[in-house]
C-alpha cells in the first residue's frame, strides 16, 4: 500500500512549508492539496464561504487518485486534513502518517493576515477551527517552533517509527 505522510492543520500552520521541508529531507515527492481544488473551491473560499463536506469529497477524491495512480510508493502532502472522516477516506485507500500541526487563533490570524497572494481569507479561520477534529494518531508539534526544529522531529519520527 501506498505511503501518505499528511502534514494537516489549520490554513496558516505551515503545512506547506514544513511538508515541502520534510519532502526535500526525506528525499520524496511533495504534494500542495491546495492544487486539487477544483476553481469553484478555490472561488468559493476567496469569497469567505467555509467548504462543505460536498465540496471536500471530490477535492480528496483527486488527491488519493492521483497518489494512487503515481509511480511513486511514498509522497508528503500538505493538506488540512480536518474532520476524522477526511482522514479515513484517504487512509482507507492509502497508509497515512500524520503530523498535526498545532496553531491557536491568533497566531493564525497573524500569520494570514501577513500573507499575501492566497485565496484563503482570515474570515475563515474561525470555520477552520470548528470543523477541526483534532487527531489522535499523529505525531503532534506545535506550529510556531522554528520550520528546521519542526522538520527535524518529524524526519526523527519517522525514521524510529519504521
Amino acid at each position: 500500500m501506498k505511503e501518505l505522510i499528511v502534514v494537516m492543520g489549520i490554513s496558516g500552520c505551515g503545512k506547506s512549508t514544513i511538508g515541502s521541508g520534510l519532502a526535500k529531507r526525506l528525499e520524496i515527492p511533495f504534494l500542495d492539496a491546495d492544487d486539487f481544488h477544483p476553481t469553484e473551491n478555490i472561488k468559493k473560499m476567496s469569497r469567505g464561504q467555509a467548504l462543505t463536506d460536498d465540496d471536500r469529497w471530490p477535492w480528496l477524491g483527486a488527491i488519493a487518485q492521483f497518489v494512487l495512480d503515481s509511480h511513486r510508493q511514498q509522497m508528503v502532502l500538505a493538506c488540512s486534513a480536518l474532520k476524522e472522516s477526511y482522514r479515513d477516506y484517504l487512509g482507507q485507500r492509502l497508509q497515512l502518517k500524520l503530523i498535526y500541526l498545532k496553531l491557536d487563533r491568533v497566531e493564525a490570524v497573524a500569520r494570514l493576515k501577513a500573507r499575501k497572494n492566497h485565496f484563503m481569507p482570515v474570515s475563515l479561520i474561525d470555520s477552520q477551527l470548528a470543523t477541526l477534529e483534532p487527531p489522535v494518531d499523529a505525531l503532534i508539534i506545535g506550529a510556531s517552533e522554528a520550520v528546521e526544529e519542526i522538520v527535524k522531529v518529524a524526519v526523527n519520527h519517522f525514521r524510529d517509527t519504521e
